[in-house]
């Protein structure tokens, strides 16, 4: 089994993860008309990458049942902390947005905390408890889903080896069967229709099949079984890129595409071929790689965070300063560049308070 370099750096999942994370806000910040549509479509590829990655690094090197619930237990508390943390400046966020438009407290605190809100959070990982008209977009679905996994497989420790490979292929195969069922045959499991986006597109559907795929993928060294894993991973990149843009055309839009399914394949072979020659990539880099991969490794995450504020944060100004503005072409065109820049800036200044606070705790303890 490979386990040598399981937690190496990787800059090539480094320049994956800044890329995923700037097409994620090409979702919920489109650009206008058909150019718009097809990078929506593109980008759907980016959080099954996100947990992809997750499964990459699921493991450190004890993979012993013990080992691998140690490992999920420290992976369950840091991620209950960072989901906590950003759940609650989005609802003290919702909350003083709320305000700012007379919308009563009574009102607000109704529509979030209720139990029907709560049962959409425990069973889909979606619901107005974790978004609502202020910032429109239930983007925090991937935290909750991912304390999910990180849960299952600790319960399921032992059984992850052998049963990560079949049950990722079964859960992504219905995945696709109910995409299917959304197009041809709309079925309302629960009372809820299918075609609602959290019925597909949650922790069981998305999240954990991935995840798995994943960590089976590392596991089994698929790129050093394969002769030349980067051409085969470019050949999967571009064909799922093909595959995204004819499901796009014939069906609409989608939650996750077959296509996304072959760019993310083809994405963890690079990443995964690449993985032994770090050094020698960080060498051949170039400035955009570079700049990429320090994006990817410090500031991904709160990108991903932190870009829905900023989205309804900047319609929010422009709305009250100049109604006409908002919704004309000029803007529409220029709002998911401006939402990038912003977003990427707030993030390094979050890495620079984090390296400070880092270094300060340093000198006091020496």
């Amino acid at each position: 089994m490979y386990k040598a370099d399981r937690n190496a750096e990787n800059y090539t999942f480094d320049n994956i993860k800044a890329a995923a994370c700037i097409f994620v806000i090409l979702i919920h910040c489109k650009f206008p008309g058909v150019a718009g549509d097809l990078f929506e479509a593109l980008a759907r590829f980016g959080v099954p990458m996100f947990f992809a990655i997750s499964g990459y690094y699921l493991l450190k090197d004890d993979d012993s049942t013990g080992g691998i619930r140690k490992n999920m237990a420290r992976k369950l508390k840091k991620t209950s902390i960072v989901t906590l943390k950003i759940w609650l400046i989005y609802t003290a966020y919702s909350f003083l947005y709320a305000i700012t438009v007379n919308y009563g407290i009574k009102e607000w605190v109704n529509e979030k905390f209720n139990l029907f809100e709560f049962s959409r959070l425990l069973l889909f990982n979606s619901g107005k408890f974790i978004y609502d008209f202020t910032y429109a977009f239930d983007h925090l679905w991937y935290l909750f889903a991912l304390l999910y996994v990180y849960l299952l497989v600790f319960i399921f420790a032992p059984i992850l080896k052998k049963g990560a490979k079949p049950i990722s292929i079964l859960l992504l195969g219905l995945l696709f069967f109910g995409e299917l069922l959304k197009i041809y045959y709309p079925i309302r499991p629960f009372g809820i229709s299918v075609s609602v986006w959290y019925v597909i597109r949650n922790w069981l559907f998305v999240g954990v099949p991935f995840t798995l795929l994943g960590y089976w993928m590392h596991e089994d060294k698929a790129a050093s079984l394969i002769k030349r894993p980067h051409t085969l991973g470019m050949l999967l990149v571009i064909t799922g890129v093909f595959f995204t843009f004819f499901e796009y055309k014939k069906w609409g839009q989608t939650e996750v595409y077959f296509g996304s399914l072959l760019i993310v394949v083809g994405l963890l072979l690079f990443g995964d071929s690449d993985n032994e020659d770090a050094e020698l990539i960080t060498e051949q880099q170039s400035i955009l790689s570079k700049q990429l991969s320090f994006i990817g490794k410090n500031l991904s995450a709160n990108i991903y965070f932190f870009h829905v504020m900023v989205i309804s944060f900047l319609g929010w100004c422009v709305d009250r300063i100049n109604p006409d503005f908002y919704g004309s072409l000029v803007f529409m065109t220029l709002r998911p560049i401006i939402v990038i820049t912003i977003t990427i800036l707030i993030s390094y200044c979050f890495y620079v308070v984090k390296l400070i606070t880092t270094k300060n705790n340093n000198n006091l303890r020496k």
